[in-house]
């Protein structure tokens, strides 16, 4: 079942929006305050990550068509998908060749408001990738083979730096559409791998089902209902920014705004006596 996308008021008492598919059998962790404070802060920074990444993989796709040497790489199967890296002038994406072992062809810089810094650089001949952009070219394509129930045709892949200690990738797996008015929550994925990026060691959904959010041109935000985790998730952040408008999240602790990729509770919901 969709949940509807709210058109005027918000009824912050309202604690859900209405019964989500499938019921999410999962009890989610408690935390006390110090840690829900902490797991919101690394949402907001994750789900922003995750949206500047993907933001720039789409804007410098675009950019690239417009390459006539591009196209014709494409055509010939001299590509092989892309990966992004934060440097200091923006996001750099590199589209990468089909070798068996990938390296760089083109490469395009895309800055956080969604625009391309300088030109596109066609690499003469293929250059060998760094260390970094090897483990992450090796994380893509482990998420792209990983075994998940799908909820779209097609899925955009997000890889990240694990900046926890231990380091490592973490690829995200998020649905994609055509389909105007909607947002594909349902089936986002998230993948922990080592720092080789060929192995998984860790994997969850962040829904039991393909839930999908309504999100017409004249809604002012979305509501849904989250029972896997107490607070929202990064990739709650995501699709807010993603969608552009605010996401209300009711979860087991609470009733929770996301807007600009900010995370505040408006409601705390009182746990019942023993």
């Amino acid at each position: 079942m969709k949940c509807i996308a709210i058109r005027a008021m918000w009824l912050l008492s309202a604690f859900a929006c209405a019964p989500l598919a499938v019921a999410q059998e999962d009890t989610p962790p408690r935390m006390d305050d110090a840690q829900i404070a902490q797991a919101i802060l690394d949402a907001e920074a994750t789900g922003r990550a995750i949206y500047l990444h993907d933001q720039a993989a789409a804007v410098a796709s675009d950019a690239v068509m417009e390459n006539k040497a591009f196209r014709q790489d494409g055509k010939q199967g001299r590509l092989g998908g892309w990966i992004t890296e934060q440097r200091d002038a923006g996001i750099v994406v590199t589209f990468l060749s089909s070798d068996a072992e990938p390296r760089a062809r083109y490469r395009v810089t895309v800055d956080s408001e969604g625009s391309v810094i300088g030109d596109i650089e066609a690499l003469a001949e293929s250059t060998a990738l760094t260390p970094h952009e090897l483990g992450a070219a090796r994380a893509r394509n482990t998420a792209a083979t990983a075994e998940f129930a799908p909820c779209s045709r097609s899925y955009n892949t997000v890889v990240l730096p694990d900046l926890r200690e231990g380091g490592g990738w973490i690829a995200y797996l998020l649905p994609g559409t055509t389909k105007q008015g909607i947002v594909p929550v349902g089936g986002s994925y998230r993948l922990d791998l080592d720092a080789t990026g060929e192995r998984i060691l860790k994997q969850r959904g962040f829904t039991r089902s393909c839930i999908v959010l309504e999100s017409p041109r004249d809604s002012v935000g979305m509501m849904i209902t989250h029972l896997l985790d107490p607070v929202p998730t990064e990739v709650h952040v995501f699709w807010s920014l993603w969608a552009g408008k605010p996401m209300y999240v009711g979860t087991s602790a609470g009733l929770w705004k996301i807007e600009d990729g900010q995370v505040t509770m408006t409601s705390r919901r009182e746990e019942k006596s023993q």
